[in-house]
């Protein structure tokens, strides 16, 4: 896979004696198969899932996977009551908020997104809102603190 947006992700392999590691091409595809109806996702997101989709040296929570973490964001906002009912992907999660991506944007960099069930069932915050980052640079940010020991 060409690499175009996760460049410092390939560049920092290992961070802290932790080393990334990724998902093959197949595993992308059934990934990709599976929550998104079988259409590619963004270019930035198979970048890291091919780099860093089973492990990651970069502070993202995923819990005890990737695809768990799909499962428990379905559970918590249907326990919540709550419906999302356009194709997204979760690839962090802090206090049962959730950083994802939405699939139906054609952006190969998308827009990040938080999304908060525990917190909108209460009706603190909206069960949906833009975090201001892109992934690239969300990822990036990410890389920086974790070299230069600069909590999140």
């Amino acid at each position: 896979m060409t690499i175009e947006y996760m460049t410092k992700v390939k560049e920092n392999p290992k961070i802290n004696n932790f080393i990334n590691r990724g998902f093959s091409e197949e595993k992308i595809q059934n990934i990709e198969s599976k929550y998104n109806r079988g259409k590619k996702f963004p270019k930035a997101i198979r970048e890291f899932l091919f780099l860093a989709g089973d492990f990651n040296n970069f502070g993202f929570d995923d819990i005890d996977g990737i695809i768990e973490l799909q499962e428990l964001a379905k559970e918590e906002l249907e326990w919540c009551g709550h419906k999302i009912d356009k194709p997204f992907f979760a690839f962090s999660v802090y206090n049962s908020c959730y950083s994802a991506i939405f699939l139906d944007e054609v952006k190969e960099d998308p827009k990040v997104y938080l999304i908060m069930p525990f917190l909108a069932k209460r009706g603190t915050e909206p069960l949906i809102k833009s975090n201001g980052w892109e992934f690239t640079a969300l990822v990036n940010e990410h890389i920086h603190r974790v070299k230069n020991n600069i909590p999140f």
